[in-house]
């Protein structure tokens, strides 16, 4: 028997918790993408389960979308950003709507559609009709869009992290979304063909290179040999802030630049004034590297939500795989199960 979770029309929409980011709605319609004859009819597959182009294309419009006024249309390195961004909320997506699917979790339609009715307007309103057209999308986008988000956040709220003490909701979510992400097959494709995702558990790190804080090269491979800690952050996150001093005393502690453990503090698209100053007011002595373009955020690692991180082991592989903040207690059990 199907398990129907009534909810009330006025929770907001979408939940950030941990890594799991939900696109938010912005003033604007975005027109048809000028350049989806170069994606692959296939973009990725979690579990068996194909996410397509359509659905990419989708997700960048109706997450853009509302009836006010149009943006302009993305081209170029926004349109890659947003198409990655899109994919990536797909496929973390695809992993909780599988777990909701497996309990047999959903939602009632007729609230769906009058949370669709609430954000974006009645079916049928002439301006929400003429917004649609001119977006290249349909009242069925809508709705598909809202069903997921929803059921995401009810399903993660009332069964995810159900029993969690309120301090420790977020620590819940992201360990259940680290053993998903690790027990699920997750595939990724490029101009059609296969890729896996780029950064796997068990799989090679991707090697990038990336420039310090004072335009020094700084490649991964450098540090072959040594366990590494990747930490991809914002100074626009607090749990990274928070957390980035704990990272400090752990590399210390095990010898600094000396040993055999670094950190990588990997900047998401900040500038190095800005960031630097942050480094620095919080004591950073490990290498904290600018990814300019996001491209090893985003597309090397598929990082969605800020932090997230990974350990790598002295042969180059991925060990671990954290999503959310990572306490220094997880990062020392971690550490000790490579030996150190």
């Amino acid at each position: 028997m199907r398990r129907t979770i009534p909810i009330g029309i006025g929770m907001l929409l979408g939940v950030m918790i941990g890594g799991l980011l939900f696109l938010l709605i912005k003033s604007g319609v975005l027109p048809r993408l000028t350049q989806a004859e170069t994606l692959p009819p296939v973009m990725a597959t979690v579990n068996g389960v194909a996410i397509t182009r359509e659905m990419v294309e989708k997700e960048i419009t109706v997450s853009r979308f509302n009836v006010a006024s149009p943006l302009s249309p993305l081209t170029g390195a926004d349109l890659d950003r947003a198409t990655d961004e899109a994919l990536n909320q797909l496929i973390t997506r695809q992993l909780v709507m599988q777990a909701a699917s497996r309990q047999n979790f959903v939602l009632d339609e007729a609230v769906i559609e009058s949370r669709v009715e609430l954000l974006f307007g009645a079916n049928g309103d002439q301006a929400l009709d003429a917004a649609l057209r001119q977006a290249g999308a349909t009242h069925a986008d809508l709705t598909w869009w809202v069903r997921e988000l929803t059921t995401v956040e009810v399903f993660t709220i009332k069964v995810i992290m159900a029993g969690a003490a309120p301090e420790e909701r977020q620590q819940v979510y992201n360990d259940w979304l680290n053993a998903q992400r690790t027990a699920a097959d997750i595939k990724t494709y490029l101009h059609g063909q296969e890729q896996g995702l780029l950064a796997q558990m068990g799989g090679p790190a991707p090697d990038f290179t990336l420039t310090n804080l004072v335009g020094q090269p700084i490649s991964l491979y450098d540090y072959k040999g040594k366990v590494v800690l990747i930490n991809f952050w914002a100074t626009w996150c607090p749990s990274c802030l928070s957390e980035m001093p704990d990272y400090e005393q752990v590399y210390q502690q095990h010898g600094g630049p000396a040993g055999d453990f670094v950190v990588l503090g990997v900047n998401l698209q900040e500038g190095q004034t800005q960031v630097k100053d942050y480094a620095s007011g919080l004591g950073l002595t490990f290498p904290v590297l600018l990814d300019e373009d996001g491209g090893v955020t985003t597309r090397q690692y598929q990082v969605t939500g800020m932090p997230g991180s990974f350990i790598i082991d002295r042969q180059g592989v991925i060990f671990y795989r954290h999503v959310g903040p990572m306490s220094a207690e997880t990062l020392q059990a971690k550490l000790a199960e490579l030996g150190l």
